[in-house]
């Protein structure tokens, strides 16, 4: 089989060839040349496009944690939540770090809990009785649990890159640094003090008054989970393109001789099968794989949660799908690479970044399918920062939007297509790359209008034919009355 690639096959047939250098293809030389310059000067733009956007989204994360609110929540009332609230409050302000509140409105452990799952990005709680338990400790009693002072409330569900990078190390951060003030103060209190009652207390809450555990009220820090739902529609994405390509490469005889109605029918069916069998692929691998890297703390995997992971990419690879066959259907080859990374970039950036630590423009990341589709998922697995009603309605929105433009498109296409305008891989008419069997219409007009000028003129006036045998005649007048 091997042997098909034998030069002795193709002895001779270089014979009738030339040189690159030879002067009879010089001119086309110079085409390819200055073709090859256009696309390296599009290839510029479109990774400085792509690398523009990602940085920018991230480059001043670090100096704008502090759009980020965490809370303390006295639910304690004694000397410990007040020192410790003031403690926590009096906390430097940094751009790298998240900005310190007070809430007053919580009145226990439980709606500290439920608020920080549903809209909250973490809180400190000095929990009911800290005062009372540590003045027991300090008065003599033989047991202290200094962890029972504080809880810290996380919510890796709501974003995870950011709740792991700053919330949750700024609520770890901030209540170790309280705790070594608060021992330093009440052991210098100690020292100073001539009761004698004082002078037995117990040394463990002494040296350690209070401590800390942390709740996290909507598991999602497992392995997998900062990178999950991205690579997954990113792993879509990717194979709906080379479909969408393909379909645009093709489609030219459906674009000559199908009807409007029936291509704009045809192509959006296709894209939701397309979207269904390719999500479907993504719930079985997270189904296979979320065995060993799954937190056990996370709801409870079932039926419905499958189906919805399922429909959800569904939805976001429909909306891709529809938005990529807009452009696709209209850009030449060389241009076809530009809305593709215009529109992996900013979306894959939506699930690893969150908008507070962004700059105001990448507020558009709210549209971003796999924002609203990554949320969702998260919401699906971990019950945190319920965003239904946006997400879901977002992504209807622009399938619906997208549905209606891809219908316009269709329609676009095919006049282009019919009047010889574009051809089969989208080069239009005067590129030295067109090639279409349909002629260019003004080029049928002009065919026309030159065929019309080349024929004899027609004589003026009306020939009239006698028959002279019925005795009537038009030339005479005799009309046989």
């Amino acid at each position: 089989m091997l042997g098909i690639f034998s030069w002795r096959r193709l002895h001779g047939k270089d014979d009738h060839r030339v040189s690159i250098t030879a002067a009879s293809i010089r001119g086309e030389v110079r085409n390819r040349v200055w073709d090859y310059l256009q696309l390296a000067a599009i290839s510029t733009v479109m990774i400085w496009a792509g690398l523009s956007l990602f940085f920018g989204g991230v480059y001043r994360r670090s100096v704008l944690a502090n759009n980020i609110n965490v809370y303390v929540v006295d639910l304690d009332g004694g000397a410990v939540g007040t020192n410790v609230t003031r403690m926590v409050l009096d906390t430097a302000v940094t751009p790298s770090t998240p900005v310190w509140l007070q809430n007053h409105d919580l009145n226990s452990v439980d709606a500290v809990k439920a608020w920080v799952q549903h809209s909250g990005w973490g809180a400190l709680v000095v929990n009911p009785g800290a005062s009372a338990r540590l003045e027991s400790a300090l008065a003599g009693a033989d047991h202290y649990n200094a962890s029972a002072a504080m809880t810290l409330i996380e919510s890796t569900g709501r974003q995870v890159v950011a709740e792991m990078l700053y919330v949750s190390s700024a609520l770890t951060t901030t209540a170790q640094a309280v705790a070594r003030q608060y021992a330093q103060i009440q052991v210098t209190n100690f020292q100073a003090t001539d009761d004698p009652a004082q002078q037995q207390p117990n040394y463990a809450a002494l040296i350690h008054p209070v401590g800390f555990v942390t709740v996290d009220v909507a598991p999602a820090g497992f392995t997998m989970s900062p990178v999950m739902s991205t690579f997954g529609y990113l792993a879509i994405l990717l194979s709906i393109i080379g479909v969408l390509i393909m379909w645009k490469m093709t489609s030219f005889p459906f674009f000559a001789r199908v009807r409007f109605c029936d291509l704009a029918l045809m192509w959006p069916v296709l894209l939701l099968g397309l979207a269904l069998v390719l999500s479907l692929y993504q719930a079985l691998a997270f189904l296979a794989f979320r065995g060993p890297n799954f937190n056990s703390q996370a709801l409870t995997y079932t039926t419905a949660t499958f189906f919805k992971f399922w429909f959800t990419g569904t939805a976001v690879a429909f909306s891709l799908g529809l938005w990529l066959f807009n452009w696709f259907l209209h850009l030449t080859p060389q241009l076809m690479a530009l809305p593709s990374i215009c529109t992996v970039i900013p979306n894959v950036l939506s699930t690893v970044s969150t908008f507070e630590l962004a700059p105001k423009f990448y507020r558009i990341m709210y549209a971003m399918p796999f924002y609203n589709g990554s949320s969702l998922i998260l919401y699906i697995l971990t019950g945190a920062h319920p965003t239904i009603g946006r997400n879901v309605g977002v992504l209807v929105a622009e399938i619906v939007a997208m549905t209606a433009l891809l219908t316009l498109s269709i329609w676009i296409r095919q006049i282009c297509v019919l009047r010889g305008i574009s051809d089969a891989h989208g080069w239009f008419h005067g590129s030295r790359y067109y090639h279409s069997h349909i002629p260019y219409y003004k080029d049928v007009r002009a065919d026309a209008e030159h065929q019309a000028e080349s024929l004899p003129p027609r004589r003026a006036g009306v020939e009239i034919v006698d028959y002279d045998d019925d005795g009537v005649s038009l030339t005479t007048g005799n009309l046989g009355v």
